[in-house]
């Protein structure tokens, strides 16, 4: 007869979100079993994982990094993902026999109900403003964006009835009930490669992206800024990141094949924050639709983390979170020679380079890093459950 394992306390699940997720994995589950909850994790494989079993009820060892248990489930097609591997993870997710369930997807909410009735104490991750990310879908038709909209509010009611909902940004907590809310932004981890990096002024002449593209990421502004006049000689932009199926790629590929652009894929969280640590200037070109006009970008503080300087869309609520810091260069929204400029700016004044991302480096450490937020997080875990693991 096969050995049952105890219990987890904790299970993580997502049916979108690769295992490697920075917010899923290596900072909200990381936490957790830092703390001592036993902790597993129910996500997408990446390419080479070797794909679990999900009836398997033995969750093997935990991760070596993070100590948490790790299940992997194929990564699917939209249509695919939401019907069978929704479905999938939940059942992983009973299996764990965990007391605490955190959802990170809108396409599981159908499951709170179920799960609560089953017993399971239920957290909901809001990631993203939904009701605004999709009324941000220019491409979808005027009738089906607002069919989408309702649809997404829908979702908005079924998940606050989750024991407790995490929100990414106040904005998006303002969606779900007061009494069972809390912001957890989603900070970087400071680690101790971004403290040891090398002076600014003596990394190579690179401006980084880094993140999925698409048009309102701004692969457009990329594009036009590696390709414009005013961008410094010498120079270059590197890129990181899955890009949109739906954008026309044909300029930013034509960039790549010039040099003028060195894509690098979609890279491991790690090694692309490693990436970073190679650049002098980090770039934010999102276009200020009403999910991103009102979001946190992990990037910004990544890239500050690094001890980068900033060229970012001039957005109020980006500009209010680094008020007091002089470490970043705002630019309009869709302006590509603008953003050449600013490098060009930070190219020919290296004391405002290094003045720049001095400054962005200290206001991660004092106000934006990820342990902050950790605990706040545990505070929800020992408020749907009564006591802190040890106490268990």
């Amino acid at each position: 007869m096969r050995h049952r394992s105890r219990p987890f306390d904790i299970v993580h699940v997502s049916s979108a979100h690769p295992w490697t997720d920075n917010r899923v994995h290596l900072r909200s589950a990381a936490s957790a079993a830092a703390a001592g909850y036993r902790t597993a994790l129910v996500a997408v494989a990446v390419d080479g994982d070797d794909v679990a079993a999900t009836g398997d009820t033995d969750w093997g060892r935990p991760d070596l990094a993070t100590g948490v248990f790790v299940r992997r489930v194929p990564a699917r097609r939209r249509r695919a993902r939401v019907v069978r591997s929704s479905a999938q993870v939940i059942t992983a997710a009973l299996s764990s026999r965990a007391t605490v369930v955190h959802l990170h997807d809108p396409e599981l909410v159908w499951a709170v109900p179920l799960l609560r009735a089953v017993g399971r104490v239920v957290v909901y991750d809001a990631h993203e403003d939904l009701p605004d990310q999709v009324r941000g879908k220019e491409y979808l038709g005027r009738w089906a964006r607002r069919a989408a909209v309702v649809l997404a509010h829908l979702v908005v009611l079924v998940a606050g009835r989750a024991d407790a909902v995490v929100a990414a940004t106040p904005t998006i907590a303002a969606r779900f009930p007061t009494a069972r809310t809390t912001v957890v932004r989603n900070l970087p981890v400071l680690r101790p490669a971004d403290l040891d990096a090398p002076p600014v002024t003596d990394r190579p002449l690179v401006a980084v992206y880094l993140g999925a593209l698409s048009r309102d990421r701004g692969i457009d502004v990329i594009s036009g800024a590696a390709s414009s006049p005013d961008f410094p000689d010498a120079w270059r932009v590197v890129t990181a990141g899955r890009i949109d199926s739906a954008v026309d790629r044909s300029r930013f590929d034509g960039l790549v094949a010039a040099g003028r652009i060195d894509h690098r894929g979609t890279l491991a969280p790690h090694a692309a924050r490693d990436l970073l640590l190679g650049a002098r200037v980090g770039l934010l070109p999102l276009r200020p639709t009403p999910a991103y006009a009102a979001s946190i970008p992990t990037k910004l503080f990544e890239y500050l983390a690094a001890g980068t300087a900033v060229v970012a869309t001039d957005v109020p609520l980006w500009r209010e979170l680094l008020a007091g810091a002089d470490c970043a260069t705002w630019v309009p929204a869709d302006d590509p020679d603008a953003v050449a400029r600013a490098v060009r700016r930070y190219a020919e004044h290296p004391d405002l380079l290094r003045a720049h991302a001095a400054a962005g480096r200290a206001l991660v450490a004092d106000r934006y890093r990820w342990d902050h937020e950790a605990t706040a997080l545990l505070a929800v875990y020992r408020s749907v459950w009564g006591v802190a693991p040890f106490d268990a």
